[in-house]
């Protein structure tokens, strides 16, 4: 009986922990996480517009920790340094999952979240849902984040992301959320994003906020 055990847990075990090469750029769409993960040893630095600045390191092949920030332009870019880590907890052929947190200290602000990602890396659908308060104010309010993402690959250098965004306070006040469309370039150990990123409301003669990001990963 025991032995039996032992086997189911070691099949179960197997399942969930399935390893999935990774390349620059898997971890995330184009805003939004992915639940997919680096190899042990392997880290990243993300570049967003040239203002902002994450360094991540793999301590595991399902735990990553970061460190986000701006960059330093002034001496109060500290202010905005934050703390980050995310761990996947699934990880099978068709499902993935991961829990992701961040810390700032200067606000005492904390981010918890979840992701869930279907199919491949190159051709999958991602759901997440975080929610975010600050302790510093004398009232306590989380305020929740909804997103939806796709990714698929035109071919092994290129592909097209699409992702969705709300938050509980703006559905609270009709806003229908932010669309976000673009492409991703990828090489062997770089990956460069260029979108739009728009309302889905009325905006005149607005069409979209440009997005640039670039991704160089270390092994």
């Amino acid at each position: 009986m025991k032995k039996s055990i032992h086997i189911l847990m070691i099949a179960f075990m197997v399942t969930i922990c399935t390893a999935q090469e990774y390349h620059a750029g898997d971890h995330e769409l184009l805003l939004m996480p992915t639940a997919y993960t680096m190899e042990a040893g392997k880290s990243y630095l993300s570049d967003y517009e040239l203002f902002f600045l994450n360094y991540t390191y793999a301590v595991t092949p399902s735990t990553h920790l970061g460190i986000f920030t701006l960059f330093p332009i002034t001496k109060d870019f500290l202010e905005t340094f934050t703390l980050g880590a995310k761990q996947k907890y699934l990880d099978s052929d068709f499902i993935k999952a991961a829990l992701w947190t961040t810390y700032t200290p200067k606000i005492s602000g904390l981010t918890l979240g979840t992701v869930f990602s279907f199919g491949k890396a190159a051709n999958g659908l991602h759901i997440g849902i975080s929610t975010a308060t600050e302790f510093e104010t004398s009232e306590e309010h989380w305020e929740f984040v909804y997103m939806l993402g796709y990714r698929y690959d035109l071919s092994q250098k290129f592909s097209l992301l699409a992702e969705y965004t709300n938050f509980s306070s703006f559905i609270e006040e009709d806003f229908n959320g932010l669309i976000s469309i673009g492409i991703r370039f990828r090489g062997e150990s770089i990956a460069w994003e260029l979108a739009g990123v728009r309302p889905l409301e009325s905006t005149g003669d607005f069409l979209f906020f440009p997005l640039l990001k670039a991704t160089f990963l270390f092994d």
